[in-house]
């Protein structure tokens, strides 16, 4: 029904942002990654699903196309709702779904809050061949690296330092490409010295 919105971003918080177009204020549930793109006050785009169960429309908001399509094919494996789709996107980039899911790595999507060993075998199962023809814009030729526990361990360190979730998950995997198998320590250490 609706493809985009584009208006000012009222308020945003990690899960939802509000975007004013036309004297009309959307209320969106948003992934972490497009919440960190929203500056309150600036005029921005965002690519829509209307999710409609029993009867309650949700609407969700995408800061790329790409984000959009990948959360469409999420959303149509069955049991995968709108919680456990934005969940995803806001543990790993679309890039790196993509990569998770064609490698049958079910140990990276139960990771995500609310994804189970079932709904992460049912999720490679189902969309291991349609998601690498996905357009992805320019993340698609890229090698992904997926977080361990150990990179995890790292990006929750960092933030304790005052790091933001974004530069720290960045960060992180920037010494990652160097260190692929560092203990959280080392890979603490190798961001600080950056």
């Amino acid at each position: 029904m609706y493809d985009h919105i584009v208006g000012e971003v009222i308020e945003k918080s990690a899960a939802r942002a509000v975007l004013r177009a036309a004297g009309v204020g959307y209320d969106l549930r948003v992934s972490l990654t497009t919440a960190a793109a929203l500056r309150p006050g600036e005029s921005r785009q965002l690519f829509t699903i209307l999710h409609v169960v029993d009867g309650t429309p949700t609407l969700l908001g995408f800061a790329t196309r790409a984000e959009r399509e990948l959360a469409r094919r999420i959303l149509g494996v069955s049991g995968v709702g709108p919680t456990t789709a934005l969940s995803i996107l806001s543990v790993y980039s679309p890039a790196e779904v993509v990569a998770a899911i064609t490698r049958s790595d079910h140990a990276a999507m139960k990771r995500v809050k609310g994804v189970g060993q079932k709904t992460a075998e049912r999720l490679c199962l189902e969309l291991r061949d349609v998601l690498p023809k996905l357009d992805l814009g320019e993340a698609a030729g890229k090698t992904v690296v997926l977080p361990t526990q150990s990179a995890d361990d790292a990006v929750a360190a960092l933030l304790t330092l005052g790091y933001s979730e974004k530069e720290a998950r960045d960060k992180v995997l920037k010494v990652r490409e160097r260190l692929a198998e560092a203990s959280t320590e080392e890979l603490v250490k190798a961001v600080l010295q950056l």
